[in-house]
């Protein structure tokens, strides 16, 4: 995450997280490594062995707590000012725990995050069992969901170098490539146009029809289908991408599968606006492709919530009943796949906006054929 800098951004969505957690009863959260205590504290870490925490009580001073080696904080400036450090020889749960008894905390509700490491939680609460611990992940999720406009442009930016990216590597597709070769040719034309990283699978004929196939060495042949899944990061924000082409002209029956899944994503797409449901939008796309009867290939849901994590709430899936809101981004990714025979993807990710739906990644939708010798 590189939201360096930005403690304003940072304090402003803790303080959103305080108030619905207030209001549900709970009296602190406290943030493990990962996106989120980036997010909402100003210091980005990853998880490792050594714990790092930040614990946020809703009426005292918060404090960050860290191993001797993250003492200054890797250069960042978040808002949390206290930093209370514990050497390599000390148990930083023990740590953690007399910070929550000074706060006056060993027996108050505290949020953690559904995916909090479990071995650290368990530890806290048998040296704390007075402590209440609840799910603070639909308070931390929500804020993380709805985006700013800062974080939409740096998401309009990882998608326009992903469209670009991919458009100029299709230049490269001949009779012989591999998969593993157009992966790495993708990889380097999103570093070439300022992609922080970046993900790249490539998948030939009938491997398009394995959704998490990995790219190998099958060489490209005239008549396949070529299914690319990729995306990027700027400032930390994601992309997601797929499109699925074919070198040389394409089988009737190709033609057809491509053009249903299109037509699932343009139908989706059409149906985006704010109050619609996760499952009502699922199924605007899974009802195109079960009436041209291909229903049994749609295999996975039709999205997911995409920022700084590529796959995160809200997950565009039947029986999820969360409704859409202005600045929520995820994405519509219908496919058909038929083992043994061919796959075919068309994914966007896209915003939902006060009038309905922009889309990020603008590549063109339309069934292309590249030429064969």
């Amino acid at each position: 995450m590189i939201l360096i800098g930005m403690a304003d951004f940072h304090k402003e969505k803790a303080d959103k997280v305080i108030e619905g957690m207030r209001n549900g009863g709970a009296d602190a959260f406290l943030l493990f490594p990962g996106t989120d205590i980036g997010y909402y504290t100003g210091f980005s870490i990853g998880m490792s062995e050594r714990l790092a925490a930040a614990l946020i009580p809703f009426d005292d001073e918060p404090v960050i707590i860290v191993n001797e080696l993250e003492r200054e904080l890797r250069e960042q400036k978040p808002w949390i000012k206290e930093v209370d450090v514990w050497l390599e020889h000390e148990d930083p749960v023990e740590l953690l725990a007399e910070n929550i008894e000074r706060l006056g905390l060993a027996g108050a509700v505290i949020g953690v995050a559904q995916d909090a490491p479990w071995g650290w939680v368990s530890r806290l609460q048998a040296r704390l069992p007075g402590l209440h611990i609840v799910d603070a992940s639909p308070y931390l999720s929500h804020e993380r969901m709805v985006k700013t406009e800062q974080e939409l442009d740096w998401m309009r930016m990882a998608c326009a170098i992903t469209d670009m990216a991919l458009e100029e590597s299709f230049g490269h597709l001949h009779t012989g490539i591999t998969e593993r070769e157009l992966a790495s040719i993708i990889s380097s034309e999103l570093r070439a146009k300022g992609g922080e990283t970046g993900f790249a699978g490539v998948l030939f004929g009938e491997k398009a029809a394995l959704p998490h196939g990995r790219s190998g060495e099958s060489e490209l042949e005239p008549g396949q289908g070529i299914l690319v899944d990729m995306g990027t990061k700027i400032h930390g924000y994601s992309s997601d991408l797929t499109r699925t082409v074919f070198y040389g002209e394409p089988t009737k029956r190709q033609r057809e599968i491509y053009e249903i899944v299109k037509e699932a994503n343009q139908a989706a797409y059409g149906a985006v606006r704010p109050g619609v449901t996760c499952d009502a939008l699922d199924s605007v796309a899974r009802k195109v492709i079960s009436n041209a009867g291909f229903g049994e290939y749609f295999i996975h849901r039709l999205g997911h919530g995409i920022g700084l994590n590529g796959h995160e709430p809200p997950y565009v899936v039947r029986n999820n009943n969360l409704e859409l809101e202005p600045g929520m981004t995820f994405t519509i990714e219908p496919g058909i796949y038929i083992v043994g025979e061919v796959g075919v993807r068309v994914e966007d990710t896209v915003v939902c906006t006060p009038e309905g739906c922009e889309r990020l990644t603008r590549l063109s939708r339309e069934l292309t054929s590249y030429p064969t010798p």
